[in-house]
């Protein structure tokens, strides 16, 4: 069977991509090695009586997404068929339906499909990315949410939030993948986003942000917030046999094995070589563009973020340079098929500065909000930024290898670059207030049910042990203070 029916019509017979095939499917386990490595950071960057809780988080994440996008999530997210637009019918490709087809990812002069991928490679394809995405948003709610709310969450995101956005940015029909079109203001452009800097990244540090402010700050933050205000009874919400640990509480430091959040960090960078160059959806020029620019950004972010540590704080920070290196992953991420490697480069300086001060800005200014995995300053920020960006970096002579021919403003795209900057601030904007309100809201109404945050003492005594019933540490000394706080 070397042709089947395109996925987008079911009727057009187009010719089964071997190589795209073999590409697509080891770019899907690429990215899924990047589920445990966000694991792997946070419990480096947290406090070893969360490690588990840490890790627990990121696969449970890829388990129920892995569950929802077979029975509807895909279906919502990439199904031609649309609701205005806005997310995809349900019963397009739920549960093997229409899965005997090829999904396009080669197409001719005039856009139309030549060939395709099994379905169902591409359906595992972006259930990786689904899964990705929820990872990192458990990263940036560290310490703090209950296990049964989280997995309630990972459900709403899957159902719901996710979906949306990814139809809307992603689906050939999408709203904002159709903009241009549909306003008249460019036909045949709409916002672009190569590998996920809208629908993954701004989607993780934002709704890591809204959890973390819904939920409030962690016990140690407040403690410490309260120390800091001279107020030395600390917290007035504890019964007395809770007390005397507040103020060990305050003085516990985040990052319980560095070590380990830069071996979290490198196999990310591993991974994003199936996350970026793999949404190329073949095995061509873009997907080498893609590959070198992922690097280059990535390098170029490290080092920039380590210079700008040791300016400001006279240290080459380690945490500063696994920053960086997610910094420039991130910032290039939108633009990885639509760039030239002096783009690349650009983009990690400024990855590599907007990283450090975003983490400084947000320690001065949101000190309460209390992300020590830097999620939002390193996912949301970064995202936000890259995305916008695209109209201005994208080469014609790169990004038209990918069928996108619009140039960017700085490749002289001139009226038209600045129209699609409009359109591409529209969808940046939406997502990110978007996914703010779900978030947020999520937990206020899931608190009317159910117990979202830990209590002080489950806090106090960590989530390992308070969630999971286990501890990452066999030191029976340890193992007994964990106890005793409980």
């Amino acid at each position: 069977m070397d042709k089947l029916a395109s996925a987008l019509d079911l009727t057009t017979p187009i010719t089964l991509n071997l190589s795209a095939t073999g590409w697509m499917l080891l770019a899907s386990f690429l990215v899924f090695i990047m589920v445990p490595s966000i694991g792997l950071l946070e419990a480096g960057l947290t406090r070893r009586k969360n490690v588990l809780h840490g890790l627990m988080k990121s696969l449970s994440a890829a388990g129920i997404i892995s569950v929802v996008f077979v029975v509807i999530g895909f279906s919502l997210s990439f199904n031609p068929n649309t609701a205005g637009g806005v997310i995809g019918l349900p019963d397009g490709f739920s549960l093997g339906n229409n899965w005997n087809t090829l999904w396009p990812v080669a197409f001719d002069a005039s856009a139309a499909p030549i060939s395709g991928v099994p379905t169902p490679v591409f359906i595992l394809f972006q259930t990786m990315f689904a899964a990705v995405t929820l990872a990192l948003v458990g990263a940036g709610v560290p310490e703090r949410m209950k296990f049964g709310a989280w997995l309630l969450y990972c459900l709403f995101v899957g159902v719901i939030v996710y979906p949306l956005i990814a139809h809307m940015v992603w689906s050939a029909n999408g709203l904002f993948n159709t903009l241009g079109t549909i306003t008249g203001w460019l036909p045949g452009m709409g916002s672009r986003d190569f590998a996920g800097g809208i629908v993954v990244h701004i989607q993780a540090g934002v709704a890591g942000l809204a959890i973390t402010m819904a939920l409030g700050a962690s016990v140690k933050r407040r403690q410490t917030m309260s120390l800091k205000a001279n107020n030395s009874a600390g917290l007035l919400d504890v019964d007395d046999n809770v007390r005397p640990q507040l103020e060990k509480e305050a003085g516990e430091r985040y990052g319980y094995s560095i070590p380990l959040a830069v071996v979290g960090t490198a196999l990310l960078w591993f991974g994003w070589f199936g996350f970026n160059p793999g949404s190329s959806l073949d095995l061509n020029f873009q997907s080498a563009y893609a590959a070198v620019n992922t690097n280059l950004a990535a390098a170029v972010g490290c080092m920039v973020a380590l210079l700008v540590g040791r300016l400001m704080d006279g240290k080459w920070d380690p945490i500063m340079a696994i920053s960086g290196i997610l910094g420039g992953l991130v910032m290039i991420t939108p633009n990885a098929g639509f760039v030239d490697s002096l783009g690349a480069l650009i983009l990690g300086i400024m990855a590599g500065v907007i990283t450090v001060l975003a983490i400084k800005a947000m320690d001065k200014y949101l000190y309460h909000v209390d992300d020590p995995v830097g999620g939002f300053p390193v996912h949301g920020v970064n995202g936000l930024i890259g995305s916008l960006v695209v109209p201005l970096f994208a080469n014609p002579d790169v990004a038209g290898i990918g069928g996108l021919t619009q140039a960017g403003l700085f490749y002289g795209g001139g009226a038209n670059a600045l129209v699609w900057f409009l359109i591409q601030a529209i969808a940046v904007i939406f997502a990110a207030v978007f996914t703010f309100i779900t978030s947020y809201g999520f937990v206020k109404v899931a608190q009317s049910f159910m117990r979202v945050r830990a209590t002080v003492s489950e806090e106090i005594q960590g989530l390992d042990l308070a969630d999971h019933g286990v501890a990452a540490t066999t030191d029976l000394e340890d193992l007994r203070t964990a106890g005793a706080t409980a």
